[in-house]
């Protein structure tokens, strides 16, 4: 892959417009405070769109943790209260590797919501993507994202606003790297049918550069969404761009009318592996139908093109052209 003409990385692509809003008023947590009598506040270690998140410690176990505590703002809105309470009872029963578990959910004495989450120490993949990645590198994080969702949706969660800041990446004491899933603060729940059930309608929730387009249009999604995203954070991590330019709204509108562009045209002199891209364009296709039906289904052909890329052309239906015409065909019997 050719790293030589890899543009520069914004939340909305290449010399994406950013509009200046006005940031929400944050909740306080005093350090040294203790919030829901056994965790006490450490420091502030990051903010976003559903609330700012502390560092905080178990007074009995002396572990550490992370504390989410929704925006002030948003609690005057019943129906993101039940989805925050609802939603993180159910991530609570997620446990796996690629995951960061919610251990516990209730609120202070001031009524402010406040979910504890397992504490990940790590970089953002959004700070990994800032330099180019390796090609091994780059199918290992899909692997473990893919592992990490695979688990969310059997348990019926779709994350909904999956992106490389919502990714961290753990380092162990070996140097081995293990790509963790964060913040289900958003999450959907499914009908049994798989289709979202929402608690309101014409709700437009996540970030609109990994949104998927039927997401974009504010319909019902299922767990396909997640798997568009992870496609858009793919097509970032081989070319070092995002697929459209322009303001949040003008990304979200481009996404509903158009396929995301091939990499050759947002990254000219990148060269990235056809199979790879064949797989990411399965990812990122606008229609859901069109998508792997499953992150089951894309992980298998992910962790086949890490062990033999043939094969794994074979199962996207990739030619090798090159290869093809070295083929020496035997003349007719006479």
């Amino acid at each position: 892959m050719d790293e030589t003409k890899r543009g520069k990385r914004t939340r909305l692509g290449i010399g994406g417009e950013r509009r200046r809003t006005k940031s929400p008023p944050l909740p306080s947590l005093p350090v040294g405070s203790v919030v829901l009598e056994r965790y006490i506040v450490e420091a502030e270690i990051g903010a976003g769109a559903m609330g700012v998140v502390y560092r905080a410690r178990h007074t009995k176990l002396a572990r550490s943790v992370a504390l989410k505590v929704m925006h002030e703002h948003l609690m005057h809105e019943p129906a993101l209260v039940q989805r925050f309470q609802r939603e993180a009872q159910l991530a609570a029963k997620l446990s796996h590797p690629n995951v960061a578990a919610v251990l516990d959910v209730g609120e202070t004495p001031d009524r402010k919501l406040v979910m504890v989450l397992e504490l990940v120490e790590g970089r953002s993949l959004g700070q990994l993507m800032e330099e180019p990645l390796e090609l091994a590198r780059i199918t290992r994080f899909v692997a473990h994202l893919l592992r990490g969702l695979e688990h969310a949706h059997a348990a019926g969660l779709i994350h909904r606003d999956l992106k490389p800041e919502n990714v961290l990446v753990e380092v162990d004491d070996s140097g081995h790297e293990t790509a963790r899933i964060v913040d289900f603060g958003i999450a959907a729940l499914q009908n049994s049918d798989g289709s979202e059930r929402l608690t309101g309608t014409g709700m437009i929730v996540g970030t609109p550069l990994y949104m998927a387009p039927e997401q974009a249009r504010a319909e019902p999604v299922d767990h396909r969404a997640d798997l568009y995203a992870l496609g858009i954070i793919l097509y970032e991590m081989l070319s070092g761009t995002s697929p459209f330019d322009g303001t949040a709204m003008e990304v979200a509108v481009a996404k509903m009318d158009k396929d995301p562009p091939p990499i050759s045209e947002r990254a000219p002199g990148v060269v990235v592996d056809r199979v790879l891209e064949a797989f990411m364009a399965r990812l990122i296709a606008r229609d859901p139908n069109h998508r792997f039906a499953t992150a089951h289904a894309a992980l298998a052909v992910i962790e086949t093109f890490r062990r033999d890329r043939d094969a794994a052309a074979t199962l996207l239906g990739v030619i090798d052209t090159d290869r093809a015409m070295k083929i020496v065909w035997l003349p007719d019997p006479q």
